[in-house]
């Protein structure tokens, strides 16, 4: 499978049109910016839109038979989309835990819920890793020197937001979830989606002075 930067080049070489090589440069520019938001849908209609005011061809242009180019490039993102939503399924549903997922039809919230357990599981093996840690030996002298052996291990940024995000109000709320008192998160339905104590281990992370 080609890159769509390579598509994107072999593409944009063969367009003689300077109108045409503008149009297909503003796709290129939409498409990753759309893929880099964290976003798995690539139609002509969504690129279309989202590059409007910004040189992007209308929808009817990329589908008629001289928008061949451009429809080459938009593909060539929605295949690599499709990789990374088969990574993401692949990560989240190996025991059959989560198969009720594939019962939610709206794409866009199947492929959230994906993504946020594909997260949550990332935080709960980090979880256990701490929870190896029986002795933690603090050197605390002047020499500032750090070794693998003498510190915990950093969080990014975005990992400490994942965290967050994974138990926050709003974002339960949106997914129709809710926590309770002894730390489990359970759906709509009072299905528990993960046990207790999973709220309060997230939490007991983020107290630490972990982050970069």
């Amino acid at each position: 499978m080609s890159e769509p930067k390579e598509v994107y080049e072999a593409v944009l070489g063969q367009l003689k049109s300077s109108r045409s090589r503008k149009s297909l440069e503003a796709i290129q520019a939409v498409c990753k910016e759309h893929y880099e938001s964290g976003a798995v849908d690539f139609k002509v209609a969504t690129i279309a839109k989202l590059g409007a005011s910004r040189g992007v061809p209308s929808s009817q242009t990329i589908r008629n038979k001289t928008g061949a180019a451009y429809r080459a490039v938009i593909e060539a993102w929605q295949a690599l989309g499709n990789k990374k939503k088969k990574a993401i399924k692949a990560q989240t549903t190996p025991s059959g835990e989560y198969d009720w997922v594939d019962e939610v039809s709206n794409k866009t919230h199947h492929y959230l819920i994906l993504d946020l357990i594909s997260k949550v599981r990332k935080l709960r093996a980090e979880n256990k890793r701490f929870a190896s840690i029986k002795k933690l030996e603090i050197d605390y002298r002047a020499d500032t020197e750090d070794t693998p052996e003498s510190r915990l291990p950093r969080l990014l940024n975005h990992e400490i937001d994942a965290l967050k995000d994974a138990i926050s109000e709003e974002s339960l709320k949106v997914k129709g979830w809710t926590k309770t008192d002894r730390g489990s998160i359970k759906d709509h339905t009072g299905k528990i989606i993960f046990r207790n104590g999973f709220v309060d281990g997230i939490e007991k992370l983020l107290s630490l002075d972990i982050g970069p």
